[in-house]
């Protein structure tokens, strides 16, 4: 039994739960919690039950079969006409009957579930409890198999990031500097979660597409990228120095470092997330330079953006097993910018550093 089975019934036992139903239609096959709690991405018109104490039931449309049995850690794999949707929910409702569920109190994820979905699992005859929340906190700690997908993802981003600064120099716009990293990525095996290269007045808007600027001259290259392996992302943020840059940037950059360095001191388990985001940000007022209007941090996992959220309003005390992505920055509009981006493993003390040193 898969450690992500094994942790959600724990919590179903402690709420006093008789089993989780998900149920996903085309419609949310963006969303994770089906291919956390199965393996399985990319799932549409499929669905799993899962008992507190029977075995899990994954269940999926007619020609997902093949590759449901392959990837999928749930041994109980089912093929189904869930295609209308009437048909989908005539076949959980044998299942709910099979595994003696009928009348049973049953957890949902009231955060990825349809109104369309919600409203039919009422029908049927149990009673859907809410347990959306306890989803994603069992989502932000992650398993060895997670941790392990994560460390393939980081590996296979730097050498994407290593292909850009080779390549510096060579005229290219930022659009053909993502590509090439786009094509290292798929090369070394990994998915392309997103990759966004942005040149000195670009690089002054966090997430600015990458377009047809040609990097040249002298300032500063943002890199914002991320590799996707078994649905599990990176989200790694470097600045790199195109041609030489001047005092006033060098200084930026500088104090950006010292901003990452300063938080990732505070990381470990227990402490308080505000306490990471308050360290970040005391670095750059000190020098009186912008803070950045974005969060200094957040989980990675499924999703690029993740429970925990980092900042210094929220008191959510990080918990050991954690992968955090911890990125502060510091732009000029219509100037430059600079941004540096860490991945670390949240320890019992201190942290684990996924990514190398910048």
């Amino acid at each position: 039994m898969s450690q992500v089975i094994q942790r959600l019934r724990k919590l179903l036992r402690e709420e006093e739960l008789e089993g989780f139903i998900h149920y996903q239609t085309n419609k949310a096959r963006e969303f994770v919690t089906l291919r956390y709690l199965s393996g399985v991405g990319g799932l549409e018109d499929s669905g799993i039950l899962i008992p507190t104490d029977d075995d899990p039931v994954l269940f999926v449309k007619d020609f997902e079969g093949g590759r449901a049995r392959y990837s999928s850690f749930i041994k109980d794999v089912r093929v189904a006409k869930t295609i209308p949707i009437d048909n989908a929910l005539k076949f959980l409702a044998s299942l709910i009957e099979e595994k003696g569920l009928k009348h049973k109190k049953i957890g949902i994820d009231d955060s990825e579930l349809t109104v369309e979905i919600y409203s039919r699992l009422k029908r049927l005859d149990i009673t859907p409890v809410a347990f959306g929340e306890e989803i994603r906190k069992l989502r932000m700690v992650k398993t060895r198999e997670e941790l392990k997908n994560i460390r393939k993802a980081v590996n296979i981003t730097e050498n994407a990031i290593l292909k850009i600064n080779d390549m510096l120099g060579s005229g290219m716009t930022e659009s053909e500097l993502a590509a090439e990293a786009s094509f290292t990525m798929e090369k070394f095996g990994a998915e392309k979660s997103f990759v966004h290269v942005q040149y000195e007045s670009n690089a002054s808007v966090p997430h600015h597409v990458s377009d047809s600027t040609v990097v040249k001259g002298d300032g500063l290259l943002v890199i914002d990228i991320g590799a996707r392996v078994e649905g599990y992302t990176r989200d790694i943020t470097r600045t790199l120095e195109v041609g030489k840059i001047d005092e006033k940037r060098r200084r930026i950059k500088d104090t950006v470092k010292s901003s990452l360095d300063a938080s990732l001191t505070m990381v470990r388990h227990g402490m308080p997330v505000s306490a990471v985001a308050r360290a970040a940000r005391d670095v750059i007022r000190q020098k009186n330079l912008p803070e950045p209007q974005h969060r200094i941090g957040h989980g990675i996992g499924l999703s690029v953006h993740e429970a925990p959220i980092i900042e210094t309003e929220f008191e959510y005390k990080l918990q050991e097993g954690m992968v955090l992505a911890i990125e502060p920055g510091i732009y000029i509009p219509g100037k430059t910018g600079c941004r540096i981006e860490s991945n670390v493993v949240v320890k019992r003390e201190g942290y684990e550093r996924l990514d190398a040193n910048t």
